[in-house]
């Protein structure tokens, strides 16, 4: 679907229209034909209406999805809470018939009629459907490379089902697809699937509401990420907000909240002030910072290793209880030496003793589906490990010998003549050591 009607709530264009504006730089970007109807009210949110009488709730829902039927259009929303409204509507509606044309006597007075006939899209949806993970991505001009990125859905992205049937209600994953095809890393908490509990501000529950953004926040910190991703004001509004109120009540938190369109935004080289990231209540400059710094880490990697098959190494792990020293040394964790270098810790990695355990037994390369392994990742870092100097002695002493005598071991002429083997004819050493050292000369 490239031609619909865009319907953007209340929350945003009031509240947060830098989310507007990215989601439609994206829409630009994707070559979206994009439609705003007159007429549209509030959706309506369900707690502030339904709560007080159903019977408005279902009209005033029927009347915007009329609208948007009257134009021969489907409908596409950025706000979770509409889309669950929508999708509610929709499912009430096509099981009781009466509710429905006791609505639909109603909107005929204003020339609508809703059939349920529409097609209702939610934004992340729609960009996981109708776009795909692959276009997203061949758009990408500044990939989030080596960002550790968390996914919130918020819940009516998701639920009730069967009302909404788009992702798993439970175990979602076509957000984190999204995010990792503009080439960040999706990092899994524990309080993923948690509600962001902003509801319980509009019924005067505000401690309640601070301790859900709390919770999941000090997750992500634990988790070491870079920034959140929602796909709901809401959400957004929970957790950038209230966030901001919790640094003022001196607490110390510090997460980066986007919205999905304004990732994408940037992602397809969109600068940030274009877009209103400055807007945010929570600053987002280092998030920016350190993506800016990634890049500089990119090029440095990219000249020593083939940087994307190590993110895709790092991505898979499919072989990380394989290594035999992990079986007898549990310190030794290879693939997350990989991702210290995807994070930007290359000096770190070749001063620490831990990658000289690599055996280069090449076990991990024979069982590799994609015929990568580590091994040769290893090999180069010690190498680069001994440039730098902080390689172990006894390999500095070993090569300075390879040089002196241009062997690395003698034999043992006793031995030999005991079992009576013959004396080795001369070695070659002399000529090693003038082949290695006449440059110098």
């Amino acid at each position: 679907m490239k031609e619909f009607a865009v319907f953007w709530g209340c929350t945003i264009p009031a509240r947060f229209p830098f989310i507007e504006k990215a989601t439609r730089v994206v829409f630009d970007d994707l070559g979206a034909t994009v439609h705003e109807l007159a007429g549209h009210t509030c959706c309506p949110e369900g707690v502030l209406v339904k709560a007080n009488d159903e019977d408005a709730f279902y009209t005033a829902a029927a009347r915007n999805l009329a609208i948007v039927e009257k134009a021969g259009l489907g409908v596409v929303t950025p706000c979770n809470g509409c889309y669950s409204t929508f999708k509610e509507a929709y499912s009430h509606l096509a099981t009781d018939w009466r509710a429905k044309d006791a609505i639909n006597a109603r909107l005929a007075r204003e020339d609508l009629h809703y059939t349920g006939q529409l097609k209702i899209t939610h934004f992340a949806e729609w960009l996981s459907e109708d776009m795909g993970a692959g276009l997203i991505a061949s758009k990408v001009t500044k990939p989030l490379w080596g960002m550790r990125i968390a996914v919130h859905y918020g819940c009516h992205l998701l639920r009730p089902s069967p009302a909404v049937r788009w992702d798993d209600p439970l175990h979602p994953t076509k957000v984190e697809k999204l995010v990792e095809a503009l080439g960040a890393r999706v990092v899994d908490y524990p309080s993923k699937m948690q509600c962001c509990g902003g509801a319980l501000d509009r019924v005067g529950e505000r401690e309640g509401s601070l301790a859900f953004a709390r919770r999941k926040l000090t997750d992500l910190e634990r988790a070491e990420v870079d920034a959140l991703i929602v796909v709901c004001p809401s959400c957004f509004q929970q957790f950038d907000l209230n966030q901001a109120a919790l640094q003022r009540a001196k607490e110390d938190i510090h997460v980066p909240v986007l919205y999905l369109s304004e990732l994408i935004a940037l992602a397809y080289g969109h600068d940030p002030a274009e877009i209103g990231i400055d807007m945010h209540r929570v600053s987002v400059d280092p998030f920016l910072e350190k993506w800016g710094a990634r890049e500089a880490d990119k090029t440095r990697l990219a000249s020593f290793f083939d940087v994307s098959l190590l993110g895709k190494c790092y991505a898979c792990q499919a072989c990380k209880d394989d290594c035999p020293v992990c079986k007898v040394d549990p310190t030794f964790q290879p693939t997350e030496i990989i991702g210290d270098l995807i994070r930007g810790y290359l000096d770190d990695v070749i001063a620490d003793s831990q990658l000289w355990k690599c055996l280069e037994c090449y076990t991990c390369q024979e069982l590799c589906h994609s015929d990568i392994g580590m091994a040769e990742t290893f090999r180069t870092l010690k190498e680069l490990a001994m440039q730098a100097g902080s390689g172990p002695e006894s390999v500095s002493a070993a090569y300075a010998e390879f040089l002196k005598s241009g062997v690395l071991g003698k034999p043992r002429e006793s031995a030999r003549k005991k079992l009576g083997l013959e004396p080795l004819p001369e070695t070659g050493g002399a000529a090693v050591t003038r082949l290695l050292t006449q440059d110098e000369e």
